[in-house]
């Protein structure tokens, strides 16, 4: 277990796009990165499972896919799930993708959520509806079935939508009413508010997917062969009307999901290869999503470009000391774009840059200063305390030549025109390795 791992942003698509990229989201405009799509083919982008493609392996991927928009073409063998974000918080849907992109060119369609539902309809007779997490994982374990013991090792991507916010209506744009689930299990009589009890379910019925799939994995006899990577894109949220205090979700930690502070980027995180990480081991190395590439591409035995921003974690995964990310770095906008920056137990925040023109960051910045070994829930602002370490801090940013851009939100996603280049508009996660007998 992984206690200062972290998601790669504080929303969804573009913590996935530092994800399949290795590059942190200070590092997007330079690449062409908007956050939200990865498009076929750009330049400067190879994508993780076209690495691992490439190194040999069946790649599978199953359920929310984006930024990726054509899967199939983008390094994955096989597709099934939602490549629209938005449309990937109705877990109740007529139709969902499979197969070759565009969307709407090849769509599964699920008949049983034709009908009229809602929370009552869909819990009172979960059989007739298709819930997509059960969709998701029914596809993820027969393509399963499927490869293990073959002739490739694989990679499965396995991205459920739960435990987010969602509803159940059928357009594109409709509320999050809640966490929809098809029945509240133990929960059912808890004297809770409708949507906790709801939130509590979903929690159970992922544990109880990933459960099915490390019994799958023993059962084919490549459980030792396997590692598996459990992790959250962001933040425990507070939408659809759950409130993050209500079970603790956060563990204290300060934020939440749109946050620059530890509740709204680091994810509960957990690596699983029996025989090689011992069981109930524990680490406090700092990693982030952008670490995932490098780390899985060299376990498939390949070699990872150089100029990323992630470095490959294998030799604290193998129980062995390992140098220290020189940073870590998160945008997002607060008052105005901003970012957040770690060097060991330091965390500098500045809630907008002072740049406005440029949005990188400069010594202008107002940086808040947090020690995260003595203070993790981040609640001592002791930057009058510390300005060399203030001053350290923004010096290490400017000379790494960053932006403080927001993304995915059209009101803050205002990079300068130049940095965009290439960037066209567009409309929580189980991974496994396998690295066969080799």
């Amino acid at each position: 277990m992984f206690t200062r791992a972290y998601a790669g942003y504080t929303v969804c698509a573009p913590s996935r796009t530092t994800f399949f990229t290795g590059r942190h989201s200070g590092q997007f405009p330079k690449h062409g990165l908007d956050g939200k799509n990865i498009r076929k083919g750009q330049p400067g982008v190879t994508t993780l499972p076209e690495f691992l493609k490439s190194a040999g392996y069946a790649t599978g991927a199953f359920g929310k896919t984006a930024p990726l928009a054509d899967p199939q073409r983008q390094g994955f063998d096989a597709f099934v799930g939602q490549v629209v974000q938005k449309l990937c918080h109705n877990m109740y849907p007529r139709k969902i993708d499979a197969g070759m992109m565009p969307s709407g060119q090849m769509q599964l369609n699920l008949t049983g959520n034709w009908r009229r539902k809602d929370r009552e309809l869909c819990m009172a007779s979960p059989d007739i509806y298709n819930y997509t997490v059960d969709v998701f994982h029914d596809s993820a374990v027969s393509w399963l079935d499927t490869v293990a013991g073959g002739p490739r090792p694989f990679f499965l991507y396995l991205s459920f939508t739960i435990p987010h916010a969602g509803g159940w209506g059928d357009a594109p744009e409709f509320p999050e009413q809640g966490n929809p689930a098809p029945t509240d299990l133990q929960y059912a009589d808890k004297p809770w508010p409708a949507v906790e009890k709801d939130h509590a379910a979903v929690i159970t019925y992922l544990d109880s997917k990933v459960g099915e799939l490390l019994s799958r994995l023993r059962s084919l006899g490549v459980d030792n062969e396997t590692i598996v990577f459990f992790a959250s894109d962001n933040g425990a949220h507070v939408e659809g009307g759950h409130r993050k205090g209500f079970f603790d979700s956060t563990g204290g930690l300060r934020g939440q999901k749109r946050s620059y502070f530890e509740g709204g980027v680091r994810s509960p995180t957990m690596a699983r290869w029996p025989g090689t990480i011992p069981a109930g081991s524990r680490s406090s190395f700092a990693w982030a999503f952008w670490d995932v590439l490098p780390t899985l591409v060299e376990l498939a035995g390949a070699e990872a470009p150089s100029g990323l921003d992630g470095i490959s974690i294998v030799p604290t995964l193998l129980g062995k000391e390992q140098q220290p990310h020189e940073y870590l770095y998160f945008t997002w906008a607060a008052e105005g774009p901003g970012y957040a920056v770690t060097q060991g137990d330091w965390k500098g925040v500045v809630n907008s840059c002072a740049d406005g023109k440029a949005l990188a960051p400069s010594a202008d910045d107002a940086m808040e200063l947090y020690n995260l070994e003595a203070d993790p829930q981040e609640a001592s602002d002791v930057a009058s305390q510390r300005p060399d370490m203030v001053k350290r801090l923004k010096a290490l940013v400017i000379a790494k030549d960053l932006r403080c851009c927001c993304f995915q939100l059209k009101k803050c996603a205002r990079c300068p025109k130049g940095t965009n280049k290439g960037n066209k508009k567009t409309t929580k996660k189980a991974n496994g390795t396998n690295k066969g007998k080799n």
